[in-house]
């Protein structure tokens, strides 16, 4: 997959940007809503500070890349071929700043397009009801597993409310569990994006 790296290098470019890990889980996020959304919709989603941008030229050079990288995901998405970052993993000896990022920025994205995910399961419901109690139960989890990655402190804290004293000391096992959280996100949105119009030619149009 084609890299933000060369981006996020680049101090005098990617200033004005969240940080590489929150644009990384937004764009995940952008690509895996089951009506693609357009540039101008997902782009504002990876910025920080919008006064900061110095002209067009800029603008068009960093959000180039970012599309880009936005096509590669979806590319592979489709091809079945997508693998989640590597620092997805939880880890007891550091901060994880790199993991909650990435799934705040997720997150984030899934609210941001949370009317079409409700449209999409509305029609889902309208023609096929037998799926729905299956299809729930899967997308709650997949929620809930990026919802106490994105904050693991309040993840942790609400455990111990719950008196799941063990809860932190599971965080690393749980954290393997999060591709294959990702690749039902995806599968469930695959399924629901069926029940939408024209979305092969959707991604046609992006993908070109």
């Amino acid at each position: 997959m084609k890299s933000l790296d060369v981006l996020f290098s680049n101090i005098g470019d990617s200033h004005f940007l969240q940080n590489q890990f929150f644009v990384e889980g937004t764009i995940l996020g952008a690509c895996s809503c089951p009506e693609i959304p357009l540039p101008d919709d997902w782009l504002p989603w990876t910025i920080l500070h919008h006064n900061k941008i110095e002209d067009t030229v800029q603008a068009d050079r960093v959000f180039s890349q970012l599309f880009e990288y936005f096509r590669c995901v979806l590319a592979e998405m489709r091809n079945n071929i997508y693998a989640p970052p590597r620092y997805l993993q939880y880890s007891l000896a550091s901060s994880n700043l790199e993991l909650q990022s990435f799934m705040q920025g997720l997150i984030y994205a899934h609210q941001q397009c949370e009317s079409i995910w409700q449209n999409a399961w509305a029609l889902m419901q309208a023609k096929s009801a037998e799926k729905a109690p299956s299809l729930s139960k899967d997308l709650k989890h997949c929620i809930l597993m990026f919802s106490t990655f994105a904050d693991i402190k309040q993840a942790t804290m609400q455990a111990e409310q719950r008196n799941e004293s063990a809860f932190s000391q599971n965080l690393p096992t749980i954290s393997r569990s999060i591709p294959a959280a990702i690749s039902k996100y995806l599968a469930i949105s695959g399924e629901l994006a069926a029940y939408l119009p024209n979305q092969f030619e959707t991604f046609e149009q992006i993908r070109d």
